[in-house]
């Protein structure tokens, strides 16, 4: 696909996705069902870019104040994932300048709200609770796109097994450093190929929810209720 019409591609998924009447994950699952043409790099640029956009909404849609074009255009531009060298090729000269001024910028002289991209309904009893520190770091962390994390179906291999198989396809992965079934992945490989994975070896859950699914603590005949449920990746992981 011409560079141009995939940044014109990530408009549209993202202005998809801000309607906010599904959650972002189906609405770019059900966007690449539609558009079956596009490969795991056009993939994996659009939909990096629109969670980028989502990670730091607030200070984005603060700098896309400015500028030409749409709003979604502009909040592409400042969260593209696909590489500068699309963005210098194929970006607009106005484009350009205006983003080289937008990047310019020094977000440490802006407000807090645009700095940790937090709701204040949110953000004020986290910091009492944490502390300056303490709430600056996990604003970092919320910020940056999260790891990669797979975790290793026990009833069907090992945690070492599975890492062996992976270095043997070429993919890097680590240990977790909390949950005993989790492996980190580097980078953002494509998965679903994989033998392993079509077997169910392994499924991609961050640490996070593995580690709730630890901390249950559930026994055969229990009931866990999930309040948060997803997909059902925290219960299948308690009920085995």
């Amino acid at each position: 696909m011409h560079p141009s019409a995939l940044l014109d591609l990530a408009s549209e998924l993202l202005r998809a996705v801000l309607k906010l009447d599904a959650p972002a994950d189906g609405v770019v699952s059900a966007y690449f069902r539609e558009h079956r043409s596009l490969g795991h790099r056009e993939r994996h640029a659009l939909a990096e870019t629109v969670y980028a956009v989502l990670r730091r909404r607030l200070l984005f849609q603060h700098l896309a104040q400015s500028g030409q074009g749409s709003m979604e255009r502009r909040l592409v531009l400042l969260g593209w994932q696909g590489g500068d060298g699309i963005l210098q090729a194929h970006a607009s000269p106005p484009e350009r300048e205006w983003l080289a001024r937008a990047r310019a910028i020094d977000v440490d002289t802006l407000p807090e709200k645009l700095r940790h991209n937090l709701p204040d309904w949110l953000a004020t009893p986290l910091k009492g609770v944490l502390g300056e520190s303490e709430f600056w770091a996990l604003a970092a962390s919320l910020n940056a796109a999260a790891p990669l994390d797979l975790r290793v179906n026990a009833l069907q291999a090992k945690r070492e097994d599975v890492a062996a198989a992976l270095a043997e396809a070429g993919i890097e992965a680590d240990a977790t450093p909390h949950s005993p079934w989790g492996l980190r992945i580097r980078g953002k490989p494509a998965l679903n190929k994989l033998e392993l994975f079509k077997r169910g070896d392994v499924e991609v859950q961050d640490e996070g929810s593995q580690l709730l699914a630890l901390l249950t603590e559930a026994r055969r005949g229990e009931m866990v209720v999930d309040f948060c449920a997803g997909a059902g990746a925290r219960r299948w992981h308690s009920a085995r």
